[in-house]
């Protein structure tokens, strides 16, 4: 008895435990159904809310054609569609088939996708707006920056008179008219441009007008011929493009042959440069060297007249001293003029040799070698 008590106390939490899973599987599910429920009670909302704003002004178109007078059988017609009205609305689902729920589904996929595209177009149109806006602040802070340096250059160090140190009152009234000047002729010259802008909408307004009155659109035909065109003219531009890949690849190597030319052109004409220095070097003492020669010829030539002018007085004068007496005198001359410094050497040697001997007489030395 006790073991049977103690099995059938094991078997009730094994099926509670299966129960108690059982249940937490339906709130899942049911919890999961309930969200599918809410987005799609959601999605209805918005449709509801968007079919709402749709016929709202079909109402009051209605209204508005309500206040004109009526016929009798406008008014059994109107009688009639109110009956056939309250009708449809005494019967009206409370559910929705799965191909309500579809095309609910794909109409809001359809107006979410307009909005995504509405909202993209409008962010572009202001990110362009932004763009440009940024474009001329930082056009106006260009002209800021110049407009005070110019300011600064023209006025506050350019007027300043030097001996006062004041600014010159013309010389800011000019500039000033100066600036007014430019900014007339700037603003002229943008009504010009903003109306030749004007002119080229209208014109462009214009031939858009008339190619729709006159039905000018694009045909199936036209467009296909149209591609065909542009896939010509892309293969032309790609073929363009190689070529021009080509052409700068040449041009590469034309400018690295040229910047090689360039370098043996400036090495060469430095070479030629020190060649032509040093050409006008050996010109210049060419120049002297014939300048000296000729120098040299006429002291020669100068030289032989005065030999020949010597030689005609010897020959008159026989008594005169030949050039080779005079040549063998003056070396006997050099001779005893060596004599000369000889014995005046040998006698300072012996004077000094006699004052080192009196000196040691004088002292009571013993003299060297005796």
């Amino acid at each position: 008895q006790v073991s049977r008590h103690c099995s059938n106390t094991r078997k009730v939490p094994e099926a509670y435990m299966s129960t108690l899973q059982e249940v937490q599987d339906k709130v899942a599910d049911l919890q999961k159904q309930n969200e599918i429920l809410g987005m799609e009670n959601e999605m209805l909302a918005d449709y509801l809310q968007r079919d709402a704003e749709r016929t709202s002004g079909l109402e009051d178109t209605d209204e508005a054609l309500s206040d004109l007078p009526s016929s009798p059988v406008d008014k059994g017609k109107k009688a009639a569609k109110g009956g056939r009205q309250g009708q449809q609305r005494r019967q009206l689902p409370t559910t929705l088939s799965l191909e309500d729920r579809f095309r609910i589904a794909n109409q809001e996929m359809e107006a979410l996708t307009k909005d995504i595209a509405q909202t993209k177009l409008t962010s572009d149109q202001n990110l362009d707006i932004l763009k440009a806006l940024m474009e001329e602040t930082d056009i106006r802070i260009a002209e800021v920056k110049r407009d005070a340096y110019e300011f600064r250059r023209d006025i506050v160090v350019g007027a300043e008179n030097p001996r006062t140190g004041k600014t010159v009152a013309e010389k800011v009234l000019k500039y000033m008219e100066d600036k007014l000047t430019q900014k007339d002729m700037q603003i002229n010259k943008l009504l010009m441009k903003n109306q030749a802008y004007k002119v080229a909408i209208k014109k462009a307004e214009a031939q858009l007008k008339s190619k729709a009155e006159t039905g000018d659109d694009l045909q199936y035909i036209d467009f296909h011929q149209l591609q065909i065109e542009n896939s010509q003219f892309v293969k032309r531009i790609e073929e363009a493009n190689q070529e021009l890949i080509e052409l700068k690849r040449r041009a590469g190597r034309t400018v690295k042959i040229l910047n090689n030319m360039k370098k043996k052109l400036s090495s060469l004409t430095a070479e030629a440069k020190f060649l032509e220095d040093e050409i006008k070097e050996r010109k210049a003492m060419l120049a002297k060297t014939e300048h000296d020669i000729v120098k040299v010829v006429e002291e020669k030539e100068a030289a032989r007249k005065e030999h020949k002018k010597l030689r005609a007085q010897s020959r008159q004068s026989p008594e005169m001293p030949q050039v080779v007496d005079y040549v063998s005198q003056k070396a006997e001359a050099y001779e005893l003029e060596a004599q000369k410094r000889n014995w005046e050497r040998k006698v300072e040697l012996a004077e000094t040799a006699a004052k080192r001997i009196r000196q040691a007489v004088k002292n009571g030395t013993q003299l060297p070698g005796r």
